[in-house]
């Protein structure tokens, strides 16, 4: 019954690609902080109701996890715990309204990149994972099934 409806060789491909998205997409955004000046992010945090002492945590936090989860170190909690970081985007933009392209922005984006992580989370690492590297380092059960 397990993978009945899943391609077993490709699949994990699949998941690599959205792995790669996902963690571009956090550097990416990290990074945009910095370029427009972090004042900017402390300003919309403040407007928001957030501490603007939380910018260069949440700007570390964004770039370390988008790498982690780029090179497939730990890509699943990673991409769990930057879940929060999303769901707070998200009800911030609520009140907008579903379209990106309202004024303000709405969760449409936001939502969209939500799901996606999430299914990173259920998925795992997908191919070329550098945790999958580490964990069947000096591991004979994974010889022995390539011999099979």
């Amino acid at each position: 019954m397990r993978g009945e409806n899943m391609d077993q060789v490709y699949a994990k491909y699949g998941i690599f690609l959205l792995r790669v998205a996902v963690g571009i997409d956090w550097i990416v955004h990290a990074l945009l902080k910095t370029y427009r000046g972090m004042y900017t992010h402390e300003a919309l945090l403040a407007k928001n109701g957030i501490t603007p002492l939380l910018a260069w945590p949440t700007f570390s936090l964004e770039l370390i996890g988008g790498t982690c989860i780029l090179l497939g170190w730990y890509s699943r909690q990673w991409a769990a715990f930057l879940l929060c970081f999303l769901a707070v985007v998200v009800w911030i933009k609520w009140p907008v309204g579903w379209l990106y392209s309202n004024s303000g922005g709405g969760f449409e984006y936001p939502l969209f990149w939500l799901c996606a992580q999430a299914a990173l989370v259920l998925c795992g690492d997908g191919a070329f994972a550098l945790r999958r590297g580490f964990a069947d380092l000096g591991r004979t059960d994974t010889i022995d099934k390539a011999r099979a």
